[in-house]
């Protein structure tokens, strides 16, 4: 049982995210969190504005004291009164701000998504990047294991005079100088992960690099959710514009009041057979507001040339989304064959650098053409891997570009 402990433990510390496990945890971030509660916060009004014109009931009471008993007024009055509300007609208003509440929804549901699909984009292209300097990690590691063994067996040669101290110095310069560059680059790996934790919430120290992107069969591009947000906003403004014009036209209203009396006078032949104690008036009331020098067209026109400065803005992002759209299918296109020739060449130094260091070891050539060829095998077979990831950053662009979600297709 002793043993197993240690073995059952052992994952909680090397767990590794997968790039899916990666953005659900980013989609339910503090950033999404805003933009749902925004959402939320919108459905209610839109509740609540559709609850206003429903009837209204209020009640109340009155008691008055009188100084002088008349016939008409008792010493003492208490009053209850119930009354009803109703909006017959407001110049279709009503209607206006219903479109409008609703035209701001979808522009927040639409919001919700594009914040989804822009942190996704952000944590894919981190995820990869990562991969890829662990690429130059390695690569960068396998080339300092190769110098120390080099710079043993020149030590070896050097204590045996053969060789100059000035070669043992190369060599030893350059062990120096990669294990500063892997330092470097593990620096960029740790601030990749502390970056990625903004967007979790939760601490990661290691990602499962086996995730790749498939690309989808069918080339379709669809309006981004964000463009649809600012496509919404624009409608719901071309509403708020309708609504403060309906307000030039009447409002009639239904206003029912119910009253209850009791008097109290002191002389009661004084009170007065013309008083009532139960009384219900139903009253219909127009208001309709015929001059307010200009104020409420006014109040339209503002709104209306609000929408056009939006709507010209939406245009301006649609033409912007489909350049970059183009502009990601061409960076694909480079990038697929960038893999093909990165690999051409790694394959091609190490085959170099076998008979360089071949005729090295049998010193035929120094060892600057060793060095240099140590480091282009190296660098080739980084580049080669980093090929790997960017291709695979960049098929994550297209699908953002083209207005589908990322994770449906990992």
């Amino acid at each position: 049982m002793k043993f197993f402990l240690p073995i059952l433990c052992l994952p909680l510390f090397l767990y590794s995210y997968t790039l899916n496990e990666l953005l659900d945890l980013s989609h339910s971030n503090k950033v999404v969190k805003s933009a749902e509660h925004t959402l939320a916060s919108k459905e209610l009004l839109y509740e609540s504005s559709k609850d206003s014109y429903l009837p209204t009931i209020d009640i109340g009471a009155n008691f008055q004291n009188a100084s002088k008993e008349t016939p008409a007024v008792a010493q003492n009055t208490l009053k209850l009164q119930a009354s009803v509300k109703y909006t017959l007609y407001d110049g279709n208003k009503k209607n206006n701000l219903y479109k409008q509440l609703e035209s701001s929804i979808d522009s927040s549901k639409s919001n919700v998504e594009a914040t989804k699909n822009s942190i996704s984009l952000d944590v894919t292209r981190l995820y990869f990047e990562y991969l890829g300097l662990e690429a130059d990690k390695e690569a960068t590691t396998q080339a300092i294991e190769q110098l120390k063994e080099e710079l043993k067996r020149v030590e070896f040669f050097y204590e045996a005079g053969t060789i100059t101290k000035d070669e043992v110095a190369k060599i030893d310069s350059r062990v120096k100088n990669t294990l500063v560059l892997l330092q470097e680059i593990e620096l960029k790996s740790l601030r990749v992960l502390h970056t990625l934790e903004y967007y979790v919430s939760q601490k990661v120290e290691n990602l499962d690099g086996t995730t790749t992107i498939k690309l989808p069969t069918v080339e379709e591009k669809v309006l981004r959710a964000d463009i649809k947000a600012l496509e919404q906003e624009a409608i719901s403004i071309r509403h708020e514009a309708t609504i403060e014009k309906s307000q030039n036209r009447p409002l009639v209203y239904l206003d029912d009041t119910f009253t209850h009396s009791d008097y109290y006078f002191d002389n009661e032949s004084l009170k007065s057979s013309f008083l009532v104690e139960n009384q219900n008036i139903a009253m219909v009331n127009m208001t309709w507001n015929i001059f307010d020098f200009g104020a409420r067209t006014k109040a339209y026109e503002s709104k209306l040339q609000e929408y056009l400065s939006k709507k010209s803005l939406v245009e301006y992002e649609k033409d912007k989304a489909s350049v970059e759209y183009r502009l990601a299918k061409k960076s694909l296109a480079i990038a697929q064959e960038k893999v093909k020739s990165t690999r051409a060449v790694a394959e091609a130094a190490s085959l170099a650098f076998k008979l360089i260091k071949f005729k090295y070891e049998n010193q035929t050539i120094d060892n600057v053409a060793y060095l240099l060829a140590l480091s282009e095998k190296y660098n080739a077979q980084r580049d080669s891997k980093r090929a790997l990831y960017e291709l695979e950053i960049r098929k994550a662009e297209l699908i953002y570009f083209s207005g589908k979600d990322i994770k449906e297709f990992l």
